[in-house]
């Protein structure tokens, strides 16, 4: 399937009302027979309500053919604990990273260990398990790679390592020459806090939990149109469109 319309969502981080904010207006300008998503990962932690960001990516992935999920590292943590494979090491650095909203969101915390917390997720929410598990390490079409973190700018594409996809940050961050494709991630927040576009790459994380902000690129027929960027403060909501400089523009004028 080639659908015309790929929308890559942003770290969502359990911000589920911004989320739900976003895919409100996106599923309004754009329809399952002609669009599909690509969830660049990090659904859970550190927000708060990870569950019901989950529930909602479950079913626009269901509404959406070929529509996929991206493995976050911080979803890898919950996948592992379903899987009852998390070690020791992980567990804590999950908890440090935002895993108890996590587990507080999914109604985990009164099960005993993680292992006991992996069985209880998977036997109340099959489904949301099997969204992790069928979750893939990148996404390509004909001119952009889509994955979590990044790539390492010395391992060809076809070569990379899934703990870089997941984890990479410095080394690609600070890479300027061309990769085989525009590689368009998430993971590292920009310093803009808005999307970005470099030579080489697209960087959608504007840091959902920090900024109450989940920003989305709208990419038509393999060409980047520009962004949908939701956010969710203090004052209320706000819906900002860009163009493919990251230029405002007014929602009448987006494609």
């Amino acid at each position: 399937m080639n659908p015309t319309n790929l929308i890559a969502v942003g770290d969502v981080h359990g911000m589920a009302q911004t989320l739900e904010l976003l895919l409100n207006g996106l599923e309004g300008r754009f329809q399952p027979s002609d669009s599909m998503f690509v969830f660049l990962g990090d659904l859970i932690d550190r927000g708060p309500d990870s569950h019901r960001a989950v529930e909602m990516v479950a079913r626009v992935i269901d509404r959406y053919p070929g529509s996929v999920l991206i493995m976050g590292n911080h979803d890898e943590y919950l996948l592992n604990m379903s899987l009852l494979s998390l070690a020791a090491d992980e567990e804590r650095a999950w908890m440090l990273l935002g895993g108890v909203q996590t587990l507080e969101s999914y109604g985990l915390k009164d099960h005993g260990d993680l292992v006991g917390a992996g069985k209880a997720f998977n036997a109340m929410h099959p489904r949301h398990a099997a969204l992790f598990r069928n979750a893939v390490t990148h996404f390509e079409t004909e001119r952009f790679f889509f994955t979590h973190a990044g790539v390492n700018p010395a391992v060809p594409l076809a070569d990379q390592y899934i703990r870089d996809l997941r984890w990479i940050r410095r080394a690609f961050l600070t890479h300027t020459g061309p990769f085989e494709k525009l590689i368009v991630h998430g993971h590292s927040i920009t310093p803009t806090e808005l999307p970005e576009v470099h030579p080489n790459r697209i960087a959608v994380d504007t840091g959902s939990y920090k900024t109450g902000r989940i920003s989305a690129a709208i990419f038509t027929r393999d060409v980047l149109m520009g962004f949908t960027v939701a956010e969710v403060h203090g004052n209320g909501t706000e819906v900002r469109h860009f163009d493919a400089d990251v230029k405002e523009v007014k929602p009448a004028h987006v494609g």
